[in-house]
């Protein structure tokens, strides 16, 4: 292990306090270490897979580039069932913007449907999920009115204002790929 992956692991576990995933995030771009930073991601301690996750989220932001090899393996984590909730909502965020692999897309669309239709789980999360069902979408008109009818049946009055408002957006997205396909 190398003095810079020492420090990775301390700095994962530092006090919250002190923590600034956005700076770490630039110097392991700047030290090329995006891979040791993604085995943290998959790590079984949960503190240490979700930090690693959120900055791994801020190296997607500053350079996506750097962490498109390493997507199929983060999209594979997502079958661990026993994941920290930060670990999900910060590997979803980072295909809200950017592509899914084509051949990892039907797990993506079957496990984010999976988190959308579940009402416990974290908002982020089921947010988070419908843009990636919605982008991965947006070609198979078949596919976003399938979605469409997801939505408007888990639109509840007792939802969170936050899913109410990503349920608003993607149907009125929907609604503007559909007229215009």
């Amino acid at each position: 292990m190398s003095d810079y992956n020492s420090n990775l692991s301390q700095d994962l576990i530092e006090n919250i306090r002190f923590f600034n995933p956005k700076q770490l995030a630039i110097d392991l771009l700047n030290h090329n270490n995006i891979e040791e930073l993604v085995n943290f991601c998959l790590h079984d301690n949960f503190l240490i897979s979700s930090k690693a996750s959120w900055v791994l989220s801020h190296c997607n932001d500053l350079d996506y580039k750097a962490v498109v090899p390493f997507y199929v393996k983060l999209i594979n984590n997502l079958k661990n069932k026993n994941l920290h909730n930060g670990v999900i909502r910060n590997t979803l965020r980072l295909f809200q913007k950017q592509f899914v692999p084509k051949k990892q897309e039907s797990f993506m669309l079957d496990i984010c449907y999976e988190y959308i239709q579940n009402p416990n789980q974290a908002i982020a999360v089921r947010a988070f999920a419908m843009t990636i069902i919605y982008n991965i979408s947006k070609p198979y008109p078949e596919l976003l009115i399938e979605l469409k009818s997801i939505l408007q049946l888990i639109n509840h009055p007792e939802e969170s204002p936050g899913i109410k408002s990503r349920i608003k957006n993607t149907l009125k997205d929907i609604e503007q790929t559909l007229n215009n396909q």
